[in-house]
């Protein structure tokens, strides 16, 4: 089994889905976001309100890349922060990785987010927020991992199936 990435906006279920597929391919699930808190202390909020976007990206890329030099030989799923396809240097990294992209629709990745501690964009509402995002990454995405899974209507036990289903058909 190789690496799997898991990709997607926010929302999307990577967090929720990374560790049921963990435990259903019996192997180790890790959270890009959860490992950045766990090293520095910080959660990603903290990191973008206090030193701003492009930092919080640096280290997002110093967290995968810790990941795909110490794990390079490892199965494991990787539930990746939304943005992490924006720098050339982690769609580098994540081209070596089966990347599988899970999305939805705009309403239910709002209502999905709704009430997090997730950062924003200062003065965008959440539905041009989402539009944004969702111009900025869905090309990114799909160069990485073609088709997505649509998480709108699936609990995150059925996406888990599509997944094995589509690595299983490949």
């Amino acid at each position: 089994m190789a690496r799997i990435a898991l990709i997607g906006l926010p929302g999307s279920g990577k967090s929720t889905v990374g560790p049921l597929l963990g435990a259903a391919l019996e192997c180790s699930a890790f959270d890009t976001d959860g490992l950045l808190e766990s090293h520095s202390g910080w959660s990603p909020s903290r990191w973008i309100s206090e030193l701003g976007w492009s930092t919080f990206r640096s280290a997002e890329s110093v967290v995968l890349s810790s990941i795909h030099r110490q794990y390079s030989q490892i199965p494991m799923i990787l539930s990746c922060g939304g943005g992490i396809a924006e720098l050339e240097e982690n769609r580098t990294l994540l081209e070596s990785w089966k990347c599988i992209w899970l999305d939805a629709s705009d309403d239910v990745l709002i209502a999905r987010t709704r009430g997090t501690d997730r950062p924003v964009l200062e003065g965008l509402s959440p539905e041009d927020l989402m539009i944004q995002l969702r111009e900025q990454r869905v090309g990114k995405y799909r160069s990485l991992a073609g088709t997505p899974i649509d998480t709108s209507l699936r609990s995150p036990e059925e996406v888990v199936l599509e997944i094995i289903d589509r690595m299983e058909s490949e």
